[in-house]
């Protein structure tokens, strides 16, 4: 394999292969972020939708980390854990909380991995209170009791007091199934990103975080900075261990050459940076929504494979969290909430499983394609390509079989030696394996005939496989390689409502039980002070709350709280 180095200049960062960074304009940059909730009380089940923005040491927004990571920790131990993709700064994600989640206080945990180059205090931290209604974990008292510590402040001590925003809606009492209209008026021009939900009101009492303590400790001055994790300024990095199939050791081996690919029909291929201790790092962009990650280990026969490392804390300092007691009356009103979760989720469940990858990565266009079912179908791989596939062919080199395509070099064609070679996006090391592939389970093949530069590895041509299924099926790999499952950043959520502007939907015979009314994580304003924001109510009664909340370019943080009635 042809490998070439490139020096990569940055006006910011300055990155060298061997795993050390320097840093030259932003020796004292702070990334710190924050997470806002649609609420902060949810059943076993349920989705958490979460907004994220990023600031610096000041609370002004910053465009740095590429990705987040949130988990949902339960005293020391993460339950959940995605990532979320950012752009300018700006994300949203769902966490799908497990039916089978016990009821109790968790901590919901977020940071970037440039913010674990400090200590865990700079994470922003927030209490979420879950219910297990099929369980009994928490307390059923006899008596409403409200002596639960409700400190919160919220945003309010950077609010401009004499520049409150005016939020309401255009009506204080609607009936199923209607439009509405929530009306914003004196926003600041100069809004950065504006978020808004509206949730059925919770009658429970229950022990809410102080999220005025972010705002303390965001702006403490940390010195202590190691340097271990570097920047995701570009995307999201995928860590690996190099390990000796023979001793189950990891191996410190700088030569060796390994690469990642996700399964799927575009080619998104990474090539590894070795540092320190084995770790391999591979500098992905354009994974969101990727579920598998392929690995191969090109130049050392099988001796070695690829283990793809967590990129999350996992592990957290233990922390008490206070005991969750839920009243009879408010028992019963959690059980009815259960009820339409279980209706909702029948007909209307959305989840990060639904979304598709995001765009292309690879954006070159193949030399040929060919769509198979066009052609004679052979039942043999050395047909295929002898009869109808120009550009690329096998031939047999060591006692194995090899691809190779026609590419032009210095003004004449020859076949190359090294060609990337991918059957569904996954890297094929072995092309004995494509050989003896069944051709029948393959829609199209595309050649790309040329010379390409990925990730400092040089290939003369592509050879890429597409099956009907998309999903690798009976690929034999060998120990070299692996297909893992792999959860990649999260798409930016699209939270989908029924539009009751059309009789066709208020009357539809589906019912629509949604307790998270509408969820809007990052509306644009365009310099509008005065913005008017449809919503749709649900099948559900009962009070509703409105929660806006926002921050400037200035870094200026604004909240503003209202509410409603369904009946």
């Amino acid at each position: 394999m042809k490998k070439y180095f490139y020096s990569i200049f940055l006006i910011v960062v300055v990155y060298s292969f061997d795993g050390f960074f320097v840093y030259s304009q932003i020796q004292q940059l702070r990334e710190r972020i924050y997470v806002q909730t649609d609420k902060k009380l949810y059943l076993s089940g349920e989705q958490i939708l979460i907004k994220i923005f990023t600031v610096d040491q000041n609370l002004i927004p910053l465009d740095f980390s590429k990705v987040a990571y949130i988990e949902l920790v339960s005293e020391s131990n993460s339950n959940q854990q995605i990532m979320v993709e950012l752009k300018n700064g700006i994300g949203s994600g769902i966490i799908v909380l497990p039916v089978d989640l016990p009821s109790g206080y968790y901590r919901l945990i977020a940071y970037t991995q440039f913010m674990r180059n400090e200590v865990p205090i700079v994470f922003f931290e927030k209490n979420i209170a879950v219910i297990n209604t099929f369980q009994s974990e928490y307390n059923i008292v006899e008596k409403e009791t409200k002596g639960y510590s409700k400190d919160i402040e919220g945003l309010e001590i950077v609010k401009e007091k004499d520049k409150r925003i005016s939020l309401h809606t255009d009506e204080t009492i609607y009936t199923k199934r209607t439009c509405g209209e929530l009306i914003l008026d004196g926003l600041p021009e100069n809004i950065h990103t504006l978020s808004v939900s509206i949730v059925g009101n919770n009658l429970i009492s229950y022990y809410e975080s102080n999220e005025s303590l972010f705002l303390k400790n965001q702006t403490k001055e940390i010195k202590d900075f190691t340097s271990k994790f570097l920047p995701e300024y570009e995307g999201h990095i995928v860590i690996g261990k190099i390990i000796d199939n023979q001793t189950e050791k990891i191996s410190h081996q700088p030569s060796l050459e390994s690469a990642i690919g996700f399964p799927g029909e575009e080619i998104r291929f990474f090539a590894g940076k070795n540092r320190d201790e084995g770790e391999i790092n591979f500098f992905t962009t354009g994974i969101s929504g990727t579920k598998e990650i392929a690995t191969v280990v090109y130049n050392a026969g099988d001796k070695y494979r690829i283990d793809i490392q967590s990129p999350y804390v996992s592990q957290y300092s233990k922390k008490t969290m206070p005991k969750l007691n839920i009243s009879k009356e408010e028992h019963n009103d959690l059980l009815a909430r259960s009820v339409a979760l279980q209706v909702y989720r029948y007909f209307y469940e959305d989840s990060p499983e639904n979304q598709k990858i995001s765009n292309s990565y690879f954006k070159m266009e193949p030399s040929f394609s060919y769509l198979l079912d066009e052609y004679t179908r052979f039942t043999t791989m050395r047909e295929v390509f002898i009869e109808f596939i120009d550009g690329a062919r096998f031939r047999k080199r060591g006692g194995k079989q090899e691809l190779s395509v026609l590419t032009n070099k210095r003004g004449d064609f020859a076949y190359g030696t090294i060609p990337l070679v991918m059957l569904d996006g996954v890297p094929i090391k072995d092309h004995d394996d494509i050989f003896n592939y069944d051709p029948l389970k393959v829609e199209k093949i595309d050649i790309f005939m040329g010379t390409y530069s990925m990730g400092g590895y040089m290939f003369d041509g592509i050879v890429k496989l597409t099956t009907y299924s998309k999903k690798h099926e009976d690929m034999n790999l060998s120990k070299s390689s692996q297909i893992l499952s792999y959860e990649g950043p999260q798409l930016q959520y699209n939270f989908q409502t029924p539009d009751y502007s059309k009789e066709i939907n208020r009357e539809s015979q589906i019912p629509d039980t949604r307790h998270t009314l509408l969820w809007k994580p990052d509306i644009k304003t365009n310099g509008n002070t005065n913005i008017i924001i449809p919503f749709n109510t649900s099948d559900l009664t009962g009070e509703f709350q409105v929660i806006v909340e926002g921050i400037t370019t200035k870094g200026q943080f604004f909240s503003e709280t209202t509410y409603f009635i369904v009946q």
